[in-house]
């Protein structure tokens, strides 16, 4: 299965300086990022080196949107997304991507979730990504909650802090 990323998570993950348990956490996966999240994450190095760290991670392969069909659906997300000239790109193009190659969209923001779920798409976000290692003892509890409190202090927006976690994600039906 595809895992298809947006900027969010590899953005928070790069922060957190966690990349680490981001690639342990999707190992057993392709990992792929559209070239137009890649030009975010490069856009955002002035104010967050760390950044750099994401950009050039060896296990996330990076594709560009070429065939016609990925043209027009890049087209119609971004069209619906809005945000001008730059903003959004890389939610419309992985929304694209998954759209029109299949997969699974990892996106944290609520329209781009909306948006896959309508067009009948696997969409799932980092607080997924998290439960499925705790689920998969890839994460025990305490590793679990710690990543997530550090991915609030790069001012991720969760849902909850990581003492939290457990319980809302059984009440989500993660766990």
């Amino acid at each position: 299965m595809n895992l298809v990323f947006d900027n969010t998570p590899l953005s928070h993950f790069a922060r957190a300086g966690r990349l680490d348990v981001l690639d342990k956490l999707t190992a057993r996966y392709r990992r792929i990022t559209p070239d137009q999240v890649i030009t975010e994450l490069l856009d955002g190095l002035n104010d967050h080196p760390a950044l750099a760290v994401a950009v050039t991670a060896q296990w996330l392969e990076i594709v560009e949107l070429r065939h016609i069909e990925e043209i027009v659906a890049f087209a119609k997300y971004k069209t619906e997304l809005g945000g001008g000239v730059s903003k959004n790109n890389g939610e419309a193009a992985v929304l694209a991507y998954v759209a029109t190659n299949g997969g699974v969209a990892l996106i944290d923001e609520r329209v781009g979730t909306r948006i896959a779920k309508r067009d009948l798409m696997e969409v799932h976000g980092t607080m997924w990504l998290v439960a499925n290692g705790l689920r998969f003892r890839l994460l025990d509890r305490d590793a679990a909650e710690s990543i997530l409190d550090e991915l609030a202090a790069t001012d991720m927006a969760l849902p909850v802090d990581g003492a939290g976690f457990v319980a809302w994600a059984y009440e989500e039906g993660l766990l």
